[in-house]
């Protein structure tokens, strides 16, 4: 019997078949073949994803409570200005404090290449004042793959509703892990906005955020922000927030702009206000570029009380 070349898949190319083993040789063929794309299949998702190092735009931002009349400051007259300045940042990651549901419902429209997480703290129970922390982010760039929120103060990881309630009861914590399309790598954020009253509780509740850093698998990258009406650098609460690793973005930056205070007043920067009571504070495998005390404003109107503090960041793989 004549032999004649044969090639089948996943069959040396250079073996002489006979015509009688064919059909047993290909079915074992088939099988081999069908064995080795599940065992690459599967070696493909035993095999983590390549990290690269990845860029990202972190902004923290009180926007100013709209529940109160600031005459030609009130939320009306500014809503387009704090639109704008988030969307001129290009910020990836947007903390807000005393957000009310109408003014997320505004950034939301204005805003579409974001969505946002959060929960007013004032529905649970709370007895402070109606507020939300939430946190904006690019839906093209980012998915949160876990968020919630929970309450400052006694009991620890509990809610707290302040020693006789009012403006210093009920503070959150709004938090978020997030992973980044294109770089594979995944990273934490807590946004908090902290009594306007120092004292116990703010010492309390900076404890309690590093409490719930420190259970985070280690080389975490890790971002904590918002307003905690505390100067930064010499304020207790400061020193506290940054005594279990996180640290000052603005002190630590490779590039500086704007000046030392975030509390403006809707008006133009004074270094004898409150000073940096805005902060945004990295742990982990976090370098900071640059970072911005932000003064956008449109013939003098400002977007807020507040200015917004914005950070170039590079998030390293760990």
């Amino acid at each position: 019997m004549r032999r004649r070349r044969v090639r089948w898949p996943c069959v040396p190319s250079r073996q002489v078949i006979s015509p009688v083993t064919q059909p047993r040789l290909l079915l074992a063929s088939g099988a081999l073949c069908a064995l080795l794309a599940q065992a690459a299949v599967i070696s493909a998702q035993d095999v983590p994803p390549r990290r690269e190092p990845m860029g990202l735009g972190v902004m923290t931002f009180n926007i100013r409570t709209s529940a109160i009349d600031d005459g030609p400051d009130s939320w009306e007259f500014r809503k387009e200005i704090v639109a704008e300045t988030i969307r001129r940042s290009g910020a990836q990651v947007v903390g807000m404090q005393e957000a009310l549901g109408e003014q997320i419902a505004y950034l939301e429209q204005a805003l579409p290449e974001h969505r946002w997480l959060g929960v007013d703290r004032g529905l649970n129970g709370g007895t402070g004042l109606s507020e939300a922390t939430p946190i904006f982010y690019r839906a093209d760039q980012l998915v949160p793959i876990e968020s919630g929120t929970f309450w400052l103060g006694d009991p620890p990881n509990g809610q707290y509703r302040g020693r006789g309630g009012g403006r210093g009861g009920s503070r959150i914590v709004t938090w978020a892990r997030f992973h980044h399309f294109d770089s594979s790598q995944q990273f934490y954020v807590y946004n908090t906005h902290f009594s306007p009253r120092a004292g116990e509780q703010h010492l309390v509740a900076a404890a309690q955020i590093n409490e719930r850093i420190a259970g985070l698998p280690p080389g975490s990258a890790v971002l904590t922000i918002g307003d905690f009406n505390a100067a930064a650098g010499w304020s207790e609460t400061w020193r506290v927030a940054t005594s279990a690793g996180l640290r000052d973005a603005w002190d630590i930056a490779a590039e500086r702009e704007g000046p030392a205070e975030t509390f403006g007043g809707f008006l133009a920067p004074d270094d004898n206000r409150m000073g940096r009571i805005d902060w945004i504070l990295v742990g982990g495998p976090i370098d900071v570029l640059r970072v911005e005390t932000v003064l956008y404003n449109e013939e003098g109107r400002y977007p807020s009380d507040h200015y917004a503090v914005f950070a170039t960041l590079r998030v390293r793989p760990s």
